[in-house]
């Protein structure tokens, strides 16, 4: 007797698609239409219910699995694809499982069987398109940013020391007005900017270049005391250079993607760099992911003066940083929150080792200004980092802090989701009345209409016609919103997955490793003094 598992799964997100009950007696008449004798097949069925199809670690799945192992069915059917798993290393897995056993796979949505030849290569074709299509997504991310490059306006996001950014409007191609910024020189704030250079250039120093600026009341714009890492992002910043041969050729060398040539260099215009960070522009971007443009606002050096500037930061990076050598400030062997762990006063905290063996994290800002900036106390690293970790592992467990932004991220996810399809269909329905509209403009035209009702008919179908081709670029943006969508959807999936490895694997993984993995998770971990303040990565929480 034949032996038939039928696998039906639920979200716990969403709370949409199929019901249980609804995939079920699918799966089942999918069976009498395509089985001989169904009534004589022995048939289990698994029902996972609230469940996420981020990884295969669901109860009855498992139940499913284990059963297979030891006694394997002929064949396992679930009404879509989605429903085993969204993730396409777990899924490949199951398929090279089952096939393993012996055991077809049939998805009745898809017409996937992998008992049969075709479906076998429908598998392997769907794989390659779903690459094609993860990739096909990035590329026109990067072309939209390429497109924004080329315009040389400003994009939004804290505009930097020294500019300001200037509101315009222009008409489109429609008649519709746009917006769109350029930066422009504050003249309240260049001369700090020049400052900061100057005295950089003179001393060579980025810890007493901060220390003279907070002696001599030079404060940054918000009015608070300078730190290091503010300092060298001034000093390191594009923008303050000017689009000429010498940047051309040290962008370029850089690898960066480029999008001037020495032509469109008047010696004026700066320079606007566009994906120089990910995230809330704490972690950096390779050079080859960077997009260099000519911009509308005006430069503050020559390509040369601050070429010669990163160079030496360059070389002091490499000697010292922050009076603690480079080797010692990366080679610690037990903080695995470097890099994304602050304090409440906007500056990094590094970790400490003490005699005792015992390691904390300490605020630089606090370190630098011996308390005068910021006196919040020391945590116990090893405690802290224990607590970070419990909290990711609990990604799952009902308000915990990462579940609890999982939840609201995906929610807000899908209701952009539903937004889009909602005006899509709201547009789609429009055209297809216009489209009718047109048909009995048409007809209308056969049945002998003078000239001057011609006339207007033939005017009132241009009309139409004209305001079709308009829903037709807005269903096109809506597309594109689309195709940004479903990058979010699988960015949020990327981090479940980087959660369940992380914890699966933690035990095995060299510090580096543990490190990468945790950045791929959480933006910043933020230390108040009494606790800590996690935050996912793309959450607002």
């Amino acid at each position: 007797m034949k032996r038939i598992a039928i696998y039906s799964r639920k979200s716990k997100f969403t709370g949409k698609g199929d019901s249980i009950e609804n995939q079920i007696e699918m799966c089942r008449e999918y069976i009498r239409m395509h089985f001989p004798d169904s009534e004589r097949l022995d048939i289990s069925v698994y029902e996972d219910e609230g469940v996420s199809g981020k990884s295969l670690d669901r109860p009855q799945f498992k139940r499913f699995m284990s059963v297979e192992e030891s006694e394997p069915f002929d064949c396992f059917i679930v009404y879509r694809l989605d429903r085993v798993s969204r993730n396409v290393g777990d899924f490949s897995g199951l398929i090279e499982k089952l096939n393993s056993l012996g055991t077809a796979f049939i998805s009745i949505k898809e017409q996937f069987d992998t008992s049969t030849p075709m479906g076998r290569a429908m598998m392997n074709i769907a794989a390659v398109f779903a690459q094609l299509e993860r990739e096909t997504i990035a590329e026109r991310i990067k072309d939209n940013m390429y497109q924004q490059a080329k315009s040389g306006r400003w994009t939004g996001g804290t505009t930097p020391l020294g500019y300001k950014s200037v509101m315009h409007t222009s008409a489109d191609a429609d008649g519709k007005s746009r917006k769109y910024y350029t930066l422009e020189i504050d003249e309240d704030e260049i001369e700090l900017v020049k400052l900061i250079f100057s005295k950089y250039s003179e001393i060579q120093s980025v810890n007493a270049t901060e220390k003279w600026l907070n002696e001599t009341k030079n404060y940054a714009r918000n009015g608070k005391e300078w730190g290091k890492s503010n300092v060298k992002r001034i000093l390191t910043n594009p923008i303050y250079c000017i689009a000429d041969k010498d940047s051309l050729e040290y962008f370029s060398a850089l690898g960066c993607n480029v999008c001037f040539d020495e032509c469109d260099c008047d010696g004026i215009s700066g320079i606007l760099p566009y994906n120089r960070h990910s995230g809330q522009g704490r972690e950096k971007v390779s050079h080859d992911k960077w997009i260099i443009a000519v911009s509308t606002h005006k430069g503050l050096y020559s390509g040369k003066e601050w070429i010669r500037i990163q160079k030496l930061l360059e070389q002091n990076s490499k000697n010292c940083f922050g009076g603690v050598p480079a080797t010692k400030r990366c080679l610690n062997q037990r903080s695995i929150l470097s890099g994304i762990l602050f304090c409440s006063c906007g500056s990094y905290m590094r970790p400490k080792m003490y005699g005792s063996g015992k390691m904390y994290y300490m605020c630089e800002n606090k370190e630098n200004t011996k308390k005068a900036a910021c006196d919040n106390p020391n945590v116990n690293g090893d405690e802290l980092d224990r607590l970070v970790l419990e909290e990711i592992f609990a990604f799952d467990a009902k308000n915990s802090v990462v579940n609890t932004q999982l939840t609201a991220l995906r929610k807000q996810i899908n209701n952009v989701d539903d937004d889009i399809s909602a005006q899509i269909k709201k547009l789609m329905s429009k055209k297809s009345r216009n489209e009718k509209a047109v048909s009995n403009l048409v007809a209308a035209l056969g049945n002998g209409a003078s000239e001057l009702t011609m006339a207007a008919i033939n005017k009132q179908i241009e009309k139409l016609n004209d305001e079709n081709m308009l829903i037709d670029k807005q269903i096109s943006e809506l597309n594109d919103k689309d195709i940004i969508q479903s990058q979010l959807h699988r960015n949020l999936n990327s981090i479940e997955d980087a959660i369940i490895y992380l914890k699966v694997n933690f035990d095995n993984l060299s510090i580096e490793n543990k490190r990468e993995y945790i950045k791929k998770v959480i933006e910043k971990v933020v230390w108040d003094g009494n606790s800590a303040h996690i935050f996912i990565k793309g959450s607002t929480v």
